[in-house]
């Protein structure tokens, strides 16, 4: 058997034959998605209810919405402020429902908190850690009867975790016993609050109220409402004054109302609200938010920002087992968030939402208003044929250069391959991660032919020194002498950015850029490398 059908069963050449197959199967499939520059996108303009306290501020702030957007940076997001009030962001989506789902999170502020006869038991900023992780019960599962349930667990700080413990112990009551099941509890509930409106007041109809308090008594599955879930209860434990407003606005409501206005300066109403009611409290000077009405949702269930019921169990609340004494309690401090959902596409958006808003943390100043205008391509489709027809001409001037240097277009050819593959390999994985390339992305792309083709003369010349030597081990001995060297280079280069990851994550285009050079790099020393060497060695060993 030759040489050459030898290197064709290779396990490196063989690996590099998969790779390129799999790249361009996800390239096929996904497609490139391209960035603002080629694609254009959508620019949001988001006004904050305050101006920013310090620049320290401004930039928590601009941070965190660069995480809602874009956690991994590699979807082409700018942000940026402007004024004292306003953030920019500008995003490489188009879609209406993407869209929507990104205006949704910008809208919130993201504070959350879980509250228990109106004591906060911990907010999102206890959480040390979301597990985004299977293993731990992350993720979406079919519950059989038409819904999808969905898991999302987490790991709180040592205090909250404490204080969650003592505010939870021993709050449930014994209620019977059944010679099956054992003893019989009745335990409190924990109520989930995002963005629950601390400085506001809720103001709505009679009508709406009594509504509202029949809707929660029946449960509502999708919004994660328990049946029996009583009105009071509910308002207890968001600790907000609720006002009823009746068509005979008495002079004893607005002087209530005047009171009120001392500290809350903002009346969350239903958008149906009548306009004689809007007047009497514009006129007390409330500035007023609507939240819309649905007939089959209980509308306070919204306007409070509620999110769920949780009943306690026996067992957290440290009942079975017993335990006597606080100081004795088992301490929970890795804990779930569940619901539900209609359809299993739904499930897993409900889900990221909530991950993505407790990963990012929550903003320091609320958003008042959001506007958003489409973006039109800077450079377009023209530009991407120029940068394509630039990356042939590289490729052609790099072969010249490289068959001048060697004079031997058996050296030339394996190079130029693994160019080709190495391009497609990292064309694949920006198709499979849904990278969006702008043109930063496809300027790095041309850099990187250079510092592969470096490598390959690396690889090369070891071989070359070696060419006069009769026995194939010498060459062996070379080819790892060099593969020494680009291990020794690629490992620094991998050093250098891994604190960006771990210290970085969310940094936008920084974590990208991170991201995307690690992965070149290992796509170089354990795929195309290795199968360079390899034809270069077959290569030298016939001369």
């Amino acid at each position: 058997m030759s040489e050459w059908a030898k290197l064709l069963r290779n396990y490196k050449i063989l690996t590099l034959i998969a790779v390129l197959a799999v790249s361009l199967a996800s390239i096929s499939f996904n497609g490139l998605s391209y960035g603002i520059d080629f694609n254009g996108g959508t620019q949001f303009q988001i006004e904050l209810k305050n101006s920013f306290s310090s620049d320290a501020q401004r930039t928590q702030i601009i941070a965190i919405i660069s995480q809602r957007l874009d956690a991994t940076g590699l979807q082409d997001i700018t942000v940026s402020s402007w004024g004292d009030k306003y953030i920019i962001a500008q995003v490489a989506q188009t879609n209406p429902e993407t869209i929507a789902r990104i205006e949704e999170l910008l809208k919130r502020q993201g504070r959350f908190e879980a509250t228990l006869d109106g004591n906060v038991l911990f907010t999102g900023s206890d959480f040390i850690q979301i597990f985004q992780d299977a293993s731990k019960g992350y993720g979406v599962a079919d519950s059989g009867n038409g819904l999808f349930e969905w898991t999302l667990p987490f790991l709180l700080k040592n205090a909250a975790a404490k204080n969650f413990t003592e505010k939870t112990f021993h709050q449930c009551t014994i209620i019977g016993y059944d010679p099956s099941a054992g003893r019989q509890f009745d335990c409190k509930k924990t109520y989930f609050f995002i963005d629950r409106p601390a400085g506001s007041i809720i103001a709505m109809p009679s009508e709406q109220f009594s509504l509202d308090s029949q809707l929660l008594l029946q449960g509502n599955v999708l919004l994660d409402i328990p049946q029996s879930t009583k009105m009071n209860e509910l308002v207890e434990n968001a600790q907000i004054e609720v006002i009823k407003l009746d068509q005979n606005f008495s002079e004893q409501d607005k002087n209530n109302l005047m009171v009120l206005f001392a500290s809350k300066k903002e009346a969350v109403i239903p958008s149906n609200l009548d306009q004689n009611l809007r007047n009497e409290l514009t006129q007390i000077g409330f500035e007023l938010r609507e939240i819309d009405v649905s007939p089959s949702e209980p509308w306070i269930w919204h306007a409070l920002g509620a999110r769920q019921v949780i009943s306690l169990t026996p067992s957290v609340t440290n009942l079975e087992p017993f335990v006597e004494s606080p100081k004795d309690a088992v301490v929970y401090s890795e804990l779930v968030i569940r619901g539900s959902a209609s359809s299993q596409e739904e499930a897993f958006r409900n889900l990221e939402n909530l991950a993505i808003l407790l990963q990012s943390g929550s903003l320091p100043i609320p958003v008042k208003d959001i506007s958003k205008e489409s973006i039109s391509p800077t450079l377009g489709e023209e530009f991407l044929f120029t940068m394509l027809f630039v990356g042939i001409i590289v490729t052609i001037v790099v072969s010249l250069v490289i068959f001048i240097r060697y004079k031997e277009i058996k050296i030339t050819i394996p190079i130029i391959i693994t160019i080709l593959s190495e391009t497609i390999i990292v064309l694949g994985f920006a198709a499979f991660a849904k990278w969006n390339l702008d043109l930063a992305s496809l300027t790095g792309l041309i850099a990187a032919i250079g510092t592969g083709v470096g490598d390959q003369i690396v690889i090369t010349d070891e071989l070359s020194k070696g060419v006069q030597a009769i026995e194939s081990a010498n060459l062996v001995n070379r080819v790892k002498r060099a593969f020494f060297i680009v291990m020794a280079s690629a490992s620094t280069s991998i050093a250098a950015l891994l604190p960006i990851l771990v210290f970085g994550f969310g940094l936008g285009k920084l974590t990208g850029f991170a991201i995307t050079t690690i992965a070149g790099v290992l796509v170089g020393v354990l795929i195309t490398r290795p199968a360079f060497g390899e034809m270069a060695r077959v290569i030298f060993t016939r001369k």
